[in-house]
């Protein structure tokens, strides 16, 4: 009987070693942790490009663009953009926005008044690229790189 016990005793050891180096070690959290949150407050000017339906492709020769994030909380922005002739004193239209940066500190979602979306990407401190989309007639999209001014 001392055998069968001896024996039942190993047999227990070893599955519970088996089972103990089979098993995987706890895991660290695999949720991303946010990216900082750049700030964005203040102007940015740059250049257009884009496509009107029935105008064709243009590159708004002549204008500027001009960025002016007035305030920012958080991930959450609001300013309005501005766009201007060569001269600066010709204003072609004022368009208020908000906006938001997305928890990878990069991309950025935008609604302007009036209508058109706008997304984008943050890609240094001081350059963005901004893809504007409005379906409004006559449908129109754009391609707007801005710099810190």
């Amino acid at each position: 009987m001392n055998k069968k016990v001896v024996l039942c005793a190993m047999t227990l050891l070893i599955a519970v070693l088996i089972c103990g180096c089979t098993t995987n070690a706890p895991q660290e959290s695999t949720v991303p942790a946010a990216a900082e949150i750049p700030s964005l407050t203040g102007n940015w000017t740059g250049s257009m490009a884009g496509y009107e339906y029935g105008a064709g492709y243009t590159n708004f020769s002549g204008y500027t663009i001009t960025m002016s994030v007035t305030e920012q909380r958080d991930r959450i922005f609001s300013g309005e953009f501005v766009f201007t002739n060569e001269s600066g004193f010709h204003v072609w239209e004022n368009a208020p926005f908000a906006a938001v940066i997305d928890r990878d500190g990069r991309t950025i979602t935008m609604i302007e008044d009036g209508g058109g979306y706008t997304s984008g990407s943050i890609i240094s401190s001081d350059e963005i690229e901004l893809i504007y989309a409005d379906g409004n007639d006559p449908f129109n999209i754009a391609i707007n790189v801005l710099k810190r001014s």
